[in-house]
């Protein structure tokens, strides 16, 4: 059975919002900072954004086989080729409701 590394992101009111009107962001964090994030209008298209970018970044380092090296770096050694990423979200500080 492959083993799983859980990535945790959370969503956040920007603050300031952005002129744009993208109020939240989603991150993932690494040891080194943010490991991806995404923003949106509202909580629920910061974490839609934020699942597109994952799966663009999981799909360009699959094709590059960089993957394990850039997730050792962030601070998620021991990585595979049959290491499945799952992504959770934290509940906000907010709404104390579960995360998707």
């Amino acid at each position: 059975m492959p083993d799983i590394l859980i990535l945790t992101a959370r969503v956040e009111q920007a603050a300031p919002p952005s002129v744009e009107g993208r109020g939240y962001v989603a991150r993932i964090e690494s040891v080194s900072g943010p490991l991806l994030e995404a923003w949106g209008e509202s909580p629920e298209a910061a974490q839609e954004e934020l699942i597109q970018a994952m799966l663009g970044w999981i799909s360009s380092h699959d094709c590059a086989e960089s993957m394990a090296g850039t997730l050792a770096a962030a601070g998620f050694p021991g990585i595979d080729d049959d290491t499945e990423l799952q992504l959770e979200f934290a509940p906000g500080e907010d709404d104390g409701a579960p995360g998707n």
